[in-house]
């Protein structure tokens, strides 16, 4: 669905009248296109009195359209970030930013049949208007140690990791390889020689995909 801030003021409303007892004062709320979080509550203290105590002031929601979430996503990651805000606003103090505090009003809420979690991981989501045809450069290394790496390569610096691997001494193999796999999408671009572990089944069957 097409995410807005009027979309989200709306929701909000609803919400803070079911779930928080009205008392939320209504946040700025931005549709950004951030890729690691789905969500964010940021908020400023300052403080103020002879005893030095703190208000909170400049709320802040903010809720990524990078990726196609349903409704419901959407709805369950805008009340994560109201459970934040709440948190912050009735100045109460959790043990962690996802502590004791914030996992009972999770689970409470939960109840209603929300999809409210801890983690914010965006891995298996859609990318919003993503072409079908898109193309990732991946780089398949083999170490005298024994393990195997993968990374996704911005194409501009190919040959300059290329020239970084034929002055290691610890890579004994590597493998170019050109992949439509849409799992990919999700992963960043390196510019230097580094990349996530994979096992040697997974790197077998790396290179036996088509070789750039």
């Amino acid at each position: 669905m097409e995410l807005t801030v009027q979309i989200l003021r709306d929701w909000f409303g609803q919400f803070n009248v079911r779930y928080f007892g009205n008392e939320l004062p209504e946040p700025c709320f931005v549709v950004n296109k951030a890729r690691r979080m789905l969500g964010q509550f940021s908020c400023k203290r300052v403080r103020q009195g002879l005893f030095r105590s703190y208000k909170t002031v400049g709320y802040t929601i903010k809720v990524s359209e990078y990726y196609d979430l349903l409704e419901h996503e959407y709805q369950s990651t805008l009340l994560h970030e109201m459970i934040h805000y709440y948190i912050a606003y009735a100045r109460e103090k959790d043990t962690s930013a996802h502590g004791v505090l914030f996992r009972q009003w999770m689970q409470r809420i939960n109840q209603d049949g929300w999809e409210i979690t801890i983690s914010s991981k965006t891995a298996g989501y859609t990318i919003r208007n993503q072409q079908k045809n898109a193309q990732y450069l991946l780089l398949a290394i083999k170490t005298k140690d024994g393990k195997h790496y993968l990374s996704v390569v911005s194409p501009s610096y190919r040959k300059y990791i290329e020239r970084q691997i034929m002055l290691s001494s610890m890579i004994i193999d590597h493998h170019w390889v050109v992949s439509c796999d849409q799992q990919y999408a999700n992963w960043s671009k390196v510019r230097s020689l580094r990349g996530k572990r994979v096992t040697m089944e997974e790197y077998e069957r790396i290179i036996g995909e088509n070789q750039g």
